[in-house]
């Protein structure tokens, strides 16, 4: 079996450098409706029998111009949702609210949405069901720190295949069993 992980086109949305709480967690929401740059650097000459994509609006564009068949949403393959770690009229740096973000994850800190059994256990159910299907090749489209959560299962699965820590926008990154 062979997965190509798709991380969705850059996004068409910009951020000022220093956002208070309330600013960070409102620019989260436009990112996840707004635009892809489309870029054409994605050359696929393989025949995936079966697309799946994120719900979100960033990968259903991507996947519709990369794949051209029948394309399969999956809530399953969502980004995991940052939020700010704390409340803070104090503007702070972007990145510091992507960076608190991703660790209070990592620390299932109550100020997350999601936490990080719960992103495990949608990844894990995920991969055991296009498994299941046993279909020759699938191509996922999902986002970047999905993505690793992804690799993870399917390297546990017996995947082998490209390693990554920050998926480019666009790549395919191969894994087969």
């Amino acid at each position: 079996m062979r997965i190509g992980l798709v991380r969705h086109f850059e996004v068409n949305c910009l951020h000022k450098y220093l956002l208070s709480s309330d600013e960070f967690e409102k620019w989260v929401k436009e990112y996840d409706c707004s635009p892809i740059r489309v870029v054409d650097t994605v050359v696929d000459t393989y025949k995936w029998e079966k697309c799946y994509c994120s719900d979100l609006p960033r990968a259903i564009d991507t996947a519709k111009y990369i794949y051209k068949g029948n394309i399969l949403k999956s809530s399953l393959i969502r980004e995991v949702p940052i939020m700010p770690v704390f409340n803070s009229k104090i503007k702070l740096p972007h990145v510091f609210w992507l960076i608190a973000g991703r660790i209070a994850w990592f620390l299932s800190h109550r100020s997350q949405t999601e936490l990080i059994e719960q992103t495990k256990d949608k990844v894990e159910q995920f991969v055991s069901e296009i498994i299941a299907e046993a279909e020759a090749s699938v191509l996922v489209v999902t986002h970047g720190f999905l993505m690793i959560q992804l690799q993870k299962e399917l390297k546990n699965k017996g995947f082998l295949g490209d390693h990554f820590r920050n998926a480019e926008c666009g790549k395919i990154y191969l894994f087969e069993n």
